[in-house]
């Protein structure tokens, strides 16, 4: 060693910590795993014991609620109700009513460890088919089509019906209104078709509907096709006219016979419509027919063979699909 070199010697104090741990974390789970053993075991017992056996065990370990819900009115306050200030209220063994208490499971011991019996479960109805029950055939399922298609035209049927009906009343009703109107009761008919409801102004031999030889409407016409106009204008259906005449030459002037008379007549009656608040678009066509489709065949120059037809069609399936009318 060089001399004059100072010696340090160093003591380190070992507090322990660096030992290895005891056994103990051992003890303390093996207790932790006794306690979950005793748990699933107390969990099957109850899932494997009979309903009595639980009424037993709930029963046994439900506290008695008979002090609590004040069973007798004998003691040291001999049926006298006391606040919590000592001050009394009630004497002469009168009782007030005992406060609603939990009764912890004493009405329903079983309830306390089965919550099957405290969730209540919904009702399910379950149907199934016999197992013999072949599925239908095609032609059940054909005649089961067959069948609502028909119940469906039936249902769109009268509900046509309906509305006609409804149309006719009200026409009626408007034309009685009208004291210049009621003598026109004959000059106004009103036919269903398959086409759709056809009414028909007609003359008549001391009434014409139209002046000799003209196209021009006389008022009484003019006001018996506003009450037709109004009646319609806010249905859906279109509207086709035609115009008729009967059987007698018309010779007033060169060029212009029955069948130019019939279509001025019928494109007067499409201005008077539209004048009356029916829409343009509602009118489908106008056609003039002279005397090619007379009222009355056997009588061909009959006045009611000169007439107006307004023909309110019935939609076609396109239109009740929900499509443009054309």
């Amino acid at each position: 060693m060089p001399a004059g070199q100072t010696i340090i010697i160093k003591k380190i104090e070992d507090d322990g910590h660096h030992d290895h741990h005891g056994g103990g974390w051992k003890v303390a789970y093996a207790d932790f795993m006794t306690a979950m053993m005793a748990f699933f075991l107390l969990l099957w017992i109850l899932a494997a014991s009979e309903e009595e056996t639980l009424e037993g065990l709930a029963e046994y370990f439900t506290p008695t609620m008979s002090a609590m819900r004040g069973g007798g009115a004998e003691g040291m306050l001999s049926g006298q109700v006391v606040e919590l200030a000592g001050e009394q209220i009630a004497s002469d063994g009168a009782q007030e009513p005992a406060p609603d208490l939990p009764d912890f499971g004493a009405n329903s011991p079983l309830e306390v460890f089965d919550s099957r019996l405290r969730d209540a479960e919904p009702e399910v109805v379950v149907e199934y088919l016999p197992a013999d029950a072949a599925p239908p055939s095609a032609e059940e399922i054909e005649a089961r089509r067959m069948a609502e298609a028909a119940a469906r035209l039936q249902e769109r049927a009268d509900a046509r019906a309906a509305q006609l009906d409804a149309i006719e009343e009200e026409i009626a009703a408007r034309i009685a209104a009208n004291p210049n109107l009621a003598d026109l009761g004959d000059n106004l008919r009103l036919d269903r078709t398959p086409e759709g409801l056809l009414m028909q102004i007609l003359d008549e031999e001391e009434r014409p509907m139209f002046a000799t030889g003209s196209a021009r409407i006389v008022p009484q016409t003019q006001a018996l096709i506003e009450i037709v106009g109004e009646t319609i204008r806010d249905m859906p259906q279109v509207v086709a006219i035609s115009g008729h005449t009967d059987s007698l030459p018309f010779a007033q002037q060169a060029g212009y016979g029955n069948w130019e008379l019939s279509s001025d007549r019928a494109n007067a009656t499409r201005r008077a419509l539209i004048d009356a608040g029916l829409p343009a678009e509602r009118i489908s066509r106008v056609s003039g027919m002279a005397d090619t489709m007379p009222l009355y065949p056997e009588r061909p120059e009959a006045p009611q063979n000169r007439r107006i037809g307004l023909l309110l069609e019935y939609p076609e399936p396109a239109l009740e699909a929900g499509q443009a009318p054309r």
